[in-house]
């Protein structure tokens, strides 16, 4: 048995706060901060098997929450909103000598915990282990080593019940039955082989007496993480969202796999997470540990809840979602017999043999503005090139309506917030020097900064790999199938980021303001999905001075029936269709005269390019807002 006079237990590592990019001033903790934490072993065990230089340890914690905006008056929960999730995390160490030397490969960082964490997702659907969640960090004998104590569960229960009671009329029969179902597994396995087998009987405490001089505990989210370049002056660690799940328990019901969904929206990286490592410098070498997080956000607009309370009333903001939901599900050269309705006893057999939609026009129709199917088939003569073409009534504008509704919400839920959104982001660094004096470890001065949030400029078609969009598929099919067709995009999309920002290290000199148009189009989107009564959905000539309109820009919005902020949103988002229909019309027209008796074009006070105009308004009033916010 080993002497426990020479062998003492692990030692806690008494960390020693070095410094923190967390102010003091304001009394309050910022969303984000960095945490320098530092230890010099004194066992000459230790010291010894490096004469010439010097162990240092280092923990980095880190602590990340989602991103909100400064409010900005009159809207009591901000322009912008607040619970931005994070979606990926990036932490970037350098250690370097306090002279400013640089070429040398000392200090350096000789080990880092942790390094990897996973996610391993079997064949069966919903059955997953999450591997490197570390609990424990030990730094072994040698002092140099580092090892982690890791923790891993996974369980299954699965229970039913049942109760049915009948009554008869009449004659009084009752009849009652009962059922409970309760499911468990228990493997065991034994095996029996002849063989001639050496033992060692081995004192757990003692081996850890041997291997372990050092022990601290450790906090981490449970998340993707990847550690690089251990043995140089850099240490690296990226942490990523743990991947969407597939359901287990019902995936065939919708309401289930909408919750799964909102519930991913609003989810992320966010928490408090430790990062430990051995630095080798070389004897009484003063250095300095400098430190960057950056935080990358996704800002988009939510879907809300489904409702049937917005009723249709002929406006021309919801002309144009009808227009926009019958092109979306049912595309030019949809054959007309897979409509979801029967359009076809309207037209003769032997003038239409395969009929499709050739354009999908705006009739009257009794009272009501509605689209139209402008049906085109080959023609039943000779003629190769003569075709038949005719106006069809596809469905009353209040039927289209409630559809249009349904397909707004399910596509609002479907698709990746990385489809739509804009990412954000925010860098924090700190900048700690050290000195040593008679053996002791001392900060001789420490610096921190932050580059505000603002978008990140990655291109949209970069995270995009392909695949399939949500809905593209058949409509048809069964929930679990279009299931798994969003939960295969939404994974794909973020390990495509993912990958991208892990090995993204290189960082704009200049960087674009939150004011950018991309956010600003995120922040119309939000506007046009607030309700009536919301507290945010100011009146007409608070949001027009609010938002930096001019005075031609508000009898422009006065002549599209803007009332509020809402119906603003609603009418710059309606300008671009109705003139991209104006313009496919007049197309059209001019091929087919008799067309002129059933659509007419579109009149709308608000051209695309006055659009433009006014969300670059908004941008330049926006950034006067958050730069008075950021004087206060």
């Amino acid at each position: 048995m080993a002497d426990e006079d020479t062998l003492p237990p692990p030692l806690e590592i008494p960390w020693r706060l070095a410094s923190t990019t967390l102010p003091f001033t304001n009394g309050e903790a910022d969303q984000t901060s960095i945490t320098l934490f530092t230890h010099i072993p004194d066992d000459d065990v230790l010291t010894a098997k490096f004469p010439d230089e010097r162990l240092v340890y280092i923990k980095i914690t880190a602590s990340i929450s989602p991103a909100s905006f400064p409010i900005i008056p009159p809207f009591p929960s901000g322009a912008l909103g607040e619970g931005i999730p994070v979606y990926h995390m990036l932490l970037d160490l350098k250690v370097r000598k306090k002279s400013g030397e640089t070429g040398t490969i000392r200090p350096y960082f000789h080990a880092a915990v942790p390094l990897k964490r996973r996610m391993i997702q079997s064949g069966v659907v919903g059955h997953e282990i999450f591997e490197g969640e570390a609990s424990g960090q030990f730094m072994g004998k040698s002092g140099s080593e580092m090892h982690e104590a890791l923790n891993s569960e996974s369980r299954t229960t699965s229970m039913s019940a049942s109760l049915g009671v009948g009554v008869g009329i009449g004659p009084v029969s009752i009849g009652a039955s009962g059922s409970v179902r309760t499911t468990s597994t228990d493997v065991t396995a034994n095996r029996a082989v002849t063989q001639n087998v050496d033992t060692t009987t081995r004192q757990a405490s003692d081996e850890r007496r041997e291997l372990v001089s050092h022990s601290t505990k450790v906090e981490n989210i449970l998340s993707l993480l990847n550690a690089k370049y251990v043995g140089t002056p850099f240490l690296s660690f990226s942490l990523n969202p743990r991947p969407l799940n597939l359901l287990s328990l019902d995936p065939a019901d919708p309401n289930l796999w909408f919750s799964e969904l909102l519930a991913r929206r609003s989810s992320g990286v966010e928490g408090l997470q430790e990062f430990t490592a051995v630095i080798v410098v070389p004897k009484d070498e003063d250095f300095c540990v400098s430190a960057r997080l950056r935080r990358v956000c996704l800002f988009d607009a939510p879907p809300g809840p489904l409702t049937f309370d917005e009723h249709y009333d002929n406006s021309l903001a919801k002309l144009v979602r009808l227009l926009n939901y019958v092109e979306r599900t049912f595309p030019i050269g949809t054959p007309l017999e897979e409509l979801d309705v029967d359009v076809l006893p309207a037209l003769a057999p032997d003038k239409f043999p395969r009929p499709v939609i050739n354009f999908w026009e705006i009739a009257s129709m009794g009272g009501f503005l509605t689209p139209l199917i402008f049906a085109v088939s080959p023609s039943p003569t000779p003629v190769v090139t003569g075709v038949s073409t005719a106006d069809v009534v596809y469905k009353h504008p209040l039927e289209i309506w409630l559809d249009t509704l349904r397909d707004e919400y399910e596509q609002d839920v479907s698709r990746s917030p990385l489809e739509r959104g804009v990412l954000l982001s925010e860098t924090r660094t700190l900048d700690t020097c050290f000195a040593f004096s008679e053996g002791a470890l001392n900060v001789s001065n420490t610096s921190a900064s932050v580059v505000p949030l603002a978008p990140l400029g990655i291109n949209p078609a970069v995270i995009d790999i392909g695949g399939v969009r949500g809905g593209a598929l058949d409509p048809n099919r069964d929930v679990r199938a279009r299931g798994i067709e969003i939960v295969t995009r939404w994974n794909a999309l973020e390990a495509q980021l993912a990958n991208i920002l892990n090995n993204r290290r290189t960082f704009p000199k200049k960087r674009p303001k939150l004011n950018d148009i991309s956010v600003v189009g995120v922040l119309v989107e939000r506007w046009a999905k607030l309700q009536p009564q919301d507290p945010d959905n100011v009146d007409f000539n608070t949001a027009v001075s609010v938002i930096g309109l001019s005075a031609e820009h508000r009898r422009l919005l006065k002549s599209a029936g803007a009332t509020d902020l809402r119906s603003i949103a609603h009418a710059l988002q309606t300008a671009p269709t109705i003139e991209s229909y104006n313009a496919n019309l007049q197309t059209r027209q001019k091929r087919d005269r008799k067309a002129k008796a059933v659509a007419k074009p579109i009149s709308f006070a608000i051209s695309a390019t006055k659009a433009d105009e006014m969300r670059r308004a908004i941008s330049a009033a926006l950034a006067k807002s958050l730069e008075a916010k950021s004087e206060e």
